[in-house]
């Protein structure tokens, strides 16, 4: 029997493309990927200089952005056009990163076509203009007039094939981790965490990537300009104790951080309310910040990690995730 192909088509985000092809070659796949980095536009004969007078004497500055447009547009076909063969599945992470007209044209190279937006719908609206394409697409929230739109969650990568069984590092003080980008809007309750932390000697291990600019930077974070990639982040979550979690107010649904937990067995603290409606939460695993409640942090830590049924565990795998995704 053939393994089934599948296309995976997403951003070129971090090293997220290489985890998501050898997740699906683990589980069978004839994986082959496309990803949203074509060579960059050059002008071409006349362009430069007709650009230079439209936007200097006619004051227009949409011109070059025409051509960059018309020239993805010819990358774009350019790519279909060499996809000389029929896919089992095409998998399509972030369509809105791509040209409608490539999107388009990719569904005639498959019976099952499905889209997956892992952003908050709101937080790039343009993607419900993709939305009809696809047979099935998959989002982190409820999406009213889509028949065709249905809810899902993150998940954790499973081809390391690591042991639950393995015991959980248990550093002395314990090893509290977080990265995420700097964004204004979440540093007031980043900051009123971190001075709970050190008043209560706990070894921070936080990072956050330079986003809005920021004067005033906390000297117990690490700010870093480049990002950490997905495989540096799992080692910095093996070897912690805690990870932690603050809410983007932008996007709906749960981070990463709560499934790496979930399989690596780390403790949580977030400011998400929404993980109480999940089936993995339990207290003593995960400590929900809320009505000024850090002082119950120290005893939230002293109670050991409670152990979870495994088929919880199991359903939140990348393997149970993709053939989710698959059969609807």
């Amino acid at each position: 029997m053939r393994p089934k192909k599948i296309l995976l088509v997403m951003p070129d985000y971090s090293d997220f493309p290489e985890l998501f092809i050898r997740n699906l070659e683990k589980l069978g796949f004839q994986a082959s990927l496309i990803i949203n980095k074509i060579p960059a536009y050059k002008y071409r004969g006349s362009e430069r200089v007709v650009n230079f007078i439209r936007k200097t004497f006619l004051k227009d500055k949409s011109y070059k952005k025409k051509l960059i447009a018309q020239f993805e547009e010819t990358e774009y076909s350019r790519i279909t056009a060499e996809l000389d063969e029929m896919f089992d599945y095409i998998f399509v992470i972030r369509p809105d990163s791509f040209p409608t007209s490539f999107i388009e044209k990719l569904k005639d190279k498959t019976t099952k076509y499905i889209g997956y937006q892992w952003d908050g719908i709101e937080k790039f609206p343009e993607v419900k203009n993709y939305f009809s394409f696809f047979n099935t697409f998959f989002c982190f929230e409820t999406v009213p007039g889509f028949s065709n739109v249905k809810k899902t969650t993150n998940f954790y990568f499973d081809f390391d094939n690591y042991k639950a069984a393995q015991t959980p590092v248990q550093n002395i003080p314990p090893v509290f981790y977080f990265v995420g980008l700097d964004w204004e809007i979440r540093r007031s309750k980043i900051n009123n965490f971190v001075e709970f932390a050190v008043i209560n000697d706990f070894k921070l291990d936080f990072y956050l990537q330079e986003f809005d600019k920021n004067d005033d930077k906390n000297p117990h974070i690490q700010y870093i300009t480049k990002r950490i990639s997905f495989a540096e982040n799992i080692e910095f979550v093996k070897k912690s104790d805690v990870l932690v979690d603050f809410v983007d107010p932008r996007q709906v649904g749960l981070s990463f951080r709560f499934f790496e937990g979930l399989y690596y067995r780390k403790k949580i603290i977030t400011d998400n309310l929404m993980v109480k409606k999940y089936d993995f939460y339990h207290p003593d695993n995960i400590f929900v910040i809320e009505n000024d409640n850090n002082a119950a942090i120290l005893e939230f830590l002293k109670r050991p990690y409670q152990e979870l049924p495994e088929h919880i565990v199991k359903k939140y795998s990348f393997s149970e995730w993709i053939f989710r995704m698959l059969s609807e």
